[in-house]
């Protein structure tokens, strides 16, 4: 074959060669088609799709009760999940309680949803049915709660059910019976049968707890509370038992709530003046346990 036979073949063979080096294969080109395959299959369907679960109604079940004198009635709503639900205390129909002041637990007195001292509570509905407790304040005794909201009261630690051992100071000593009725009167304003809200578990031989109890200077006052500790000075009373008691009824509940000297003048005047919780003090203990997010 001569030379001028073989020019188309060498042309097919050229024309050839840059067809397959123009569509040679890289990582990008690899890369790139997966991604494009990936996008491919989320737009069609299979790849997994996550999307918001939309809003839906949802039936909630609430139990009404006076916090200190129990149960009162019953409601349901039913509502969008999502969408905030208002409760209002005049709406409730309960006569016996402090019109502004208002709590809702989940079930079982559970976890702590919202307190308000508006006169009602506005919440967002969850995305289930539920049950749950609104919890009114109890009016009959006239307990001033304004003067525990003034000083903005809480639990101790963030917590509700504390453990308490006997530590003196000073070289002071005293009874432990003042102490165990101290402990004794404040245990019983929070076991009200109908629910729990918090205890207090004495231990005279502990030595560690949420905070001590016992007898000391006191800082020359007739009793103390400091947060860690709380005292009696005994030399103050001249080892009275009934003035005792009442001061470390005094002491124990400032302590507790973070209050100190409620209405401006010495709480003990307004719970326990003869040594007995009275229900005013009983309302206002059990007020902070159950408007407390505590757990």
């Amino acid at each position: 074959m001569g030379t001028d036979d073989m020019k188309p073949v060498r042309r097919a063979l050229e024309e050839s060669r840059i067809s397959v080096r123009n569509f040679r294969i890289t990582p990008v080109t690899i890369l790139g088609g997966l991604a494009l395959a990936v996008l491919i299959g989320l737009g069609t369907g299979c790849g997994k799709d996550n999307p918001t679960t939309p809003p839906g109604p949802v039936t909630l079940q609430f139990d009404v009760y006076n916090h200190t004198e129990g149960y009162r009635s019953q409601f349901s709503r039913t509502v969008l999940s999502g969408d905030q639900l208002i409760i209002k205390v005049n709406e409730l129909g309960v006569s016996d309680v402090d019109s502004k002041k208002i709590a809702i637990k989940e079930d079982n007195f559970g976890n702590h949803v919202i307190f308000s001292n508006t006169g009602e509570a506005a919440f967002t509905a969850p995305r289930q049915n539920t049950n749950n407790e609104v919890i009114l304040f109890n009016s009959t005794n006239n307990a001033p709660y304004q003067w525990m909201d003034d000083q903005n009261s809480g639990l101790y630690n963030g917590i509700r059910n504390y453990g308490v051992y006997r530590k003196d100071f000073d070289g002071q000593t005293g009874p432990e019976d003042v102490w165990a009725d101290v402990f004794d009167q404040l245990n019983a304003a929070l076991d009200l049968g109908f629910v729990k809200w918090g205890s207090i578990n004495r231990q005279p031989s502990g030595t560690s707890g949420d905070f001590s109890y016992g007898y000391g200077d006191s800082h020359g006052a007739s009793g103390w509370h400091a947060g860690s500790y709380i005292t009696i000075n005994p030399q103050a009373f001249s080892n009275d038992v009934l003035r005792m008691t009442i001061t470390g009824l005094e002491e124990a509940f400032e302590n507790i709530c973070c209050v100190d000297d409620i209405g401006g003048h010495p709480t003990a005047g307004t719970i326990a003046p003869n040594g007995v919780l009275n229900p005013v003090g009983k309302d206002l203990f059990a007020y902070t346990f159950a408007k407390d997010d505590a757990k």
